[in-house]
């Protein structure tokens, strides 16, 4: 069902060529000049098999997908069906909880998943990172949290990437320092997408 992005192929034959390289110069910085030829001969050989793994790289990087979820959890992984058709794929975390390694404009932010909440909310660190004026910000808009009520700020995004995917104008809300330690990916952004679902251990967002 799954395959791998064009970045992710562009990878996976680089990783192809460095082992190439690497066997090659082994082998050739080991050889007498009557074993030159033999280690030609293996050089051809491994050419050959990189054209043929590049022949079939769909198969092989369906096959490579599962794993590479599982090595970066909240890494977005760009699949295809097998309609053909685009989707998103955030593999489960060892908490039971879905993450998600986004760009809130140009800064890095990891978001929790949180089904439950109807506004993607940043801490106040991943604000200034992205940056938003959080001195400017008014911290009128009362929310419950874990500890109590907790009063964050409205502001937005120019864009929030996630995968390939860029969204523009996201509204988010701005939670004061040590209110709350992580951002939440909320419902107003999730919902941006023409649909999503769970699946086990997998969160499929549809573009």
């Amino acid at each position: 069902m799954f395959g791998l992005n064009g970045d992710d192929s562009v990878r996976f034959l680089y990783l192809g060529v460095l082992l190439v390289i690497l066997i090659g110069s082994i082998g050739l910085g080991r050889s007498r000049s009557a074993a030159k030829f033999r280690h030609l001969g293996v050089w051809v050989l491994l050419a050959a098999a990189l054209i043929v793994l590049y022949t079939y790289r769909e198969p092989a990087l369906r096959f490579a997908a599962p794993v590479m979820r599982q090595l970066a959890p909240s890494r977005v992984a760009e699949v295809t069906t097998s309609e053909g058709a685009r989707e998103l794929v955030i593999a489960r975390s060892d908490d039971g909880h879905f993450h998600i390694d986004a760009m809130a404009n140009s800064a890095a932010v990891r978001f929790l998943v949180d089904t439950g909440a109807s506004t993607t909310v940043l801490t106040q660190a991943d604000a200034a990172r992205a940056g938003i004026d959080v001195a400017s910000l008014a911290f009128n808009q009362p929310v419950q949290t874990a500890n109590g009520v907790a009063f964050y700020a409205s502001a937005f995004l120019d864009t929030l990437t996630i995968g390939p995917d860029r969204l523009a104008s996201v509204p988010v809300g701005v939670m004061p320092a040590q209110a709350m330690d992580t951002s939440l990916l909320g419902m107003n952004t999730i919902n941006r997408f023409s649909g999503w679902r769970v699946e086990g251990d997998s969160m499929v967002l549809v573009p």
